[in-house]
Order: C-alpha cells, then sequence, then structure tokens
C-alpha cells in the first residue's frame, strides 16, 4: 500500500504540460437495492487537468454491502474502503478512455482470511462531456486484476457484487450455470475548482 501512495504521489509532481486546472470528483457505484439486499457507494476523487485532456490524480472509495435473505433468516452487511489512483484521457469532446487502480479492504476474505485487502485495476472508457458546470463521465471498466485472480487461493474481488454481465454456460448439465464478466458500469460528475 505504501508503495501505491509513493506511485501516485510521483506521479502527481511530474509537470507533463503547462495549463493545469483542478476538479473534484464524485463517483457514484452501482447503487442498487432491494428488500433481500443491495449496496451503495461510491469515490471522491481530487481530478489534475491538464491541457483539458488528461485528468488524473487520487480516489477514496466507501461502499455499503447488506443482505436479508428472508428464506434462510441470514442478514448481514458489510462495509470495504480504501484508495488509490486514476488516469484519465479525454477526447474529441464526448469520449473517455482510462484506467483506476484501488488497494480495498475486502469484506468477503473467505478463501485465504490472512488477506483482507485486495487490487483493483479496471481499465476502459466511455462518455465524457463539459457541461461548463460540471463534467459528467459514463463507462464501463473491466477488472483486469480480479480476471487474472485464482478463484482457488484468491479472495473474490470486494467490487464483485457490482458485476451486472453474465456469460452462460452453454451446456448447464456439465457444470456451473455461468459466472458475472468484471465488468461495472461507473458515473461520475467532475465538478471544477479554482
Amino acid at each position: 500500500m505504501k508503495y501505491s501512495i509513493a506511485l501516485v504521489a510521483m506521479l502527481l509532481s511530474i509537470p507533463l504540460f503547462g495549463q493545469k486546472e483542478y476538479e473534484i470528483g464524485v463517483e457514484i457505484t452501482a447503487a442498487s437495492g432491494s428488500n433481500l439486499g443491495g449496496s451503495v457507494g461510491g469515490s471522491l476523487k481530487f481530478a489534475i487537468v491538464e491541457e483539458e485532456t488528461l485528468a488524473y490524480g487520487p480516489s477514496l472509495r466507501y461502499q455499503y454491502l447488506w443482505s436479508n435473505n428472508t428464506f434462510t433468516g441470514l442478514n448481514a452487511n458489510a462495509s470495504l474502503f480504501g484508495g488509490g489512483g486514476f488516469l484519465h484521457y479525454r477526447f474529441l469532446e464526448w469520449f473517455f478512455v482510462g484506467s483506476e487502480i484501488e488497494v480495498l479492504s475486502n469484506p468477503f476474505p473467505v478463501i485465504n482470511p490472512d488477506k483482507r485487502w485486495s487490487l483493483t485495476a479496471f481499465f476502459g472508457g466511455g462518455v465524457h462531456h463539459n457541461f461548463d458546470w460540471v463534467k459528467l463521465n459514463v463507462g464501463l471498466l473491466y477488472d483486469v486484476a480480479d480476471a487474472l485472480r485464482d478463484p482457488l487461493i484468491s479472495n473474490p474481488s470486494p467490487l464483485r457484487t457490482s458485476y451486472f454481465i453474465q456469460r452462460k454456460n452453454p451446456q448447464p448439465g456439465s457444470g456451473p450455470n455461468g459466472a458475472y464478466l468484471p465488468i461495472i458500469y461507473r458515473i461520475a460528475f467532475f465538478f471544477p475548482i479554482g
């Protein structure tokens, strides 16, 4: 974790271009819920924007999860938190591509109970548009770290409950019915400051 913080600090201190702007980002992460459970959370981001195209900076995340299984009578809740950094490239006034890396507390240490922190490494893109007083990002991100994680010896991603695209098994009788792809959606609002 201390290496991640040092890396983000180094990246923030490198002057890549001349003109800098600053933004505060508020992100909504897969807020969903029902009478059986759900999750709500988000992230705060501080963006340094270079020449209106390159945005990067640190981020802090918090998410609350709950489950009320009336069939089994089990009730549970958990919180995850952590921090990291992001790098977005904005282009053509309507799009962005980027990466986001975070180290998060893992409320699901079922496979390896000693490992309570998990790495997430998202790559993706989406729509970015400037509405003068707010800049909007809506995108899909693929978690490369969770895709490479060995499910037999590693804990699942703490953001696994936010995955929403399912791959079905073409022969359901031959094994599991399918699995969710490590893809999430994110909606973020960036407010210019200064």
